[in-house]
């Protein structure tokens, strides 16, 4: 079974997303920041990570650069509603950071198990540096 953590400063959104999860047979740990995060894939196999970009203490951006060095075959979906910010170009920011998918909230049920299914069906994606040492390797 196939071990997920929703990471997204609003409860709701994790409670939400948590059962979406829940309702296809994966294995849910929730966590409120980027911080808390990064001790759970410390202490669990987690193989997919759904990370909102913005959050206090640390946002998603961060979190995802520290998970490209310290867990690269974790998968990570980044999400956003854009808060302030044009959700477009956070989650392209988020692609370019090392997400190997992005979508934008609201999370629609279907296309977000979707892509949840496709993720953990393909290895994650490697950053350029880490692509030349595979093949170098």
């Amino acid at each position: 079974m196939a071990i997920i953590v929703i990471v997204d400063d609003d409860p709701t959104i994790r409670m939400i997303a948590g059962e979406m999860l829940r309702h296809e047979d994966y294995a849910v740990v929730e966590a409120s920041d980027g911080n808390e995060a990064l001790g759970v894939v410390a202490i669990l196999p987690v193989d997919l990570v759904v990370l909102d970009m913005l959050m206090p203490n640390k946002d998603g951006l961060e979190t995802i650069a520290e998970l490209k060095v310290t867990h690269p075959d974790v998968r990570i979906l980044a999400i956003s509603s854009g808060g302030q910010m044009d959700k477009e170009m956070l989650l392209r920011t988020a692609l370019a950071f090392g997400a190997d998918e992005a979508l934008p909230k609201p999370l629609h049920a279907d296309s977000f198990a979707e892509t949840v299914a496709r993720l953990l069906a393909a290895p994650a994606m490697k950053l350029p540096a880490q692509r030349a040492e595979a093949s170098a390797g």
